[in-house]
C-alpha cells in the first residue's frame, strides 16, 4: 500500500520514488526515537522529546549532558578508586624509658630425655608383649609406634612424666641480666604439649623478684640477657 502511494506520488509530483521511500523510513525512524523518548523512564529525555521551544530544548538538553557528565565522573572514579585497592596507614611513635624487659622461653627441641625414657618404655612395651627387646641403643619405627599409648598409660596411673624432661639445672651454664648472674631460680617453668617443658625468664612470678619484672636500664645496662645452654643433643 505505501509502495503505491508512493510511486502514485512520483507520477503526480516530480519525486524520485527512491527519494521518497528514504524520508518516509527517515520519519519512522523518528517516531520511533520520539515515542522511546517520551516514554523512556530516564530523566531528562521526555522533557526533550516534548520541548516545543528552542529555550526548553536547550534548558533540557543541557541539563541532562550536565547530569549525565557529573554520574560518569562519579563512576570512573569509583572504578578508579576499586582498582587502585588505597591503604591507609598510620605509625605512631612512643617514646618510653625505662622499658620493661620481655619475656625469655627456651625449650629444648627433644621433649624427652633418650637414656631415661627408653628404660621404663621398653618395660612398658615388652610387658604387653608389643616388643621383645633390651636394646637400649636403637629406637626402632615399630617401637615408636606405642609412645602416645605409654605416655597416657602412665597420665592414667596419675604418674608424672616428669623424669623425662630435661631439667633447666641440666642445660644453663650461664646466665647473666645487664651483667648480674641469674640462675635456674630466676626462671619459670610450664609443659608445652611440643616441647616438653619450658623455661621462661622475667615470667612475673611471686617467688622471682620479689614479684616484679625485670626493666631494662637495670645496672646502667640496657637490656642484656647472655644464656649459655648445653642442648644433650647426643640423647635425641
Amino acid at each position: 500500500m505505501i509502495g503505491a502511494t508512493i510511486k502514485h506520488i512520483a507520477t503526480v509530483f516530480p519525486v524520485n520514488a527512491e527519494a521518497l521511500k528514504s524520508e518516509t523510513k527517515l520519519q519512522q525512524h523518528r517516531v520511533i526515537i520520539k515515542d522511546f523518548s517520551l516514554n523512556t523512564s530516564t530523566h531528562g529525555i521526555p522533557g526533550i522529546a516534548r520541548s516545543q521551544s528552542i529555550p526548553n530544548l536547550l534548558f533540557w538538553s543541557i541539563s541532562f549532558i550536565t547530569f549525565l557528565g557529573i554520574m560518569l565522573y562519579f563512576i570512573i572514579q569509583s572504578i578508579l578508586a576499586y582498582y587502585s585497592y588505597p591503604t591507609q596507614t598510620s605509625v605512631s611513635t612512643i617514646n618510653e624509658w625505662p622499658q620493661a624487659f620481655p619475656a625469655v622461653t627456651i625449650c629444648n627441641y627433644s621433649p624427652f630425655r633418650y637414656d631415661t625414657f627408653i628404660g621404663p618404655y621398653l618395660n612398658y612395651t615388652n610387658s604387653l608383649n608389643l616388643t621383645n627387646t633390651t636394646n637400649t641403643t636403637t629406637f626402632t619405627e615399630q617401637q615408636a609406634l606405642y609412645v602416645y599409648d605409654y605416655l597416657q598409660y602412665k597420665l592414667n596411673r596419675n604418674e608424672s612424666v616428669n623424669e623425662f624432661y630435661y631439667p633447666l639445672s641440666s642445660m644453663l651454664i650461664k646466665c647473666v641480666y645487664n651483667g648480674a648472674n641469674c640462675s635456674a631460680a630466676d626462671f619459670v617453668q610450664f609443659t608445652s604439649s611440643s616441647y616438653g617443658l619450658c623455661y621462661t625468664f622475667n615470667a612475673q612470678a611471686s617467688h622471682i623478684n620479689n614479684g616484679t619484672i625485670h626493666y631494662n636500664n637495670e645496672n646502667g645496662y640496657s637490656g642484656e640477657l647472655e644464656l649459655d645452654l648445653y642442648i644433650h643433643s647426643h640423647q635425641y
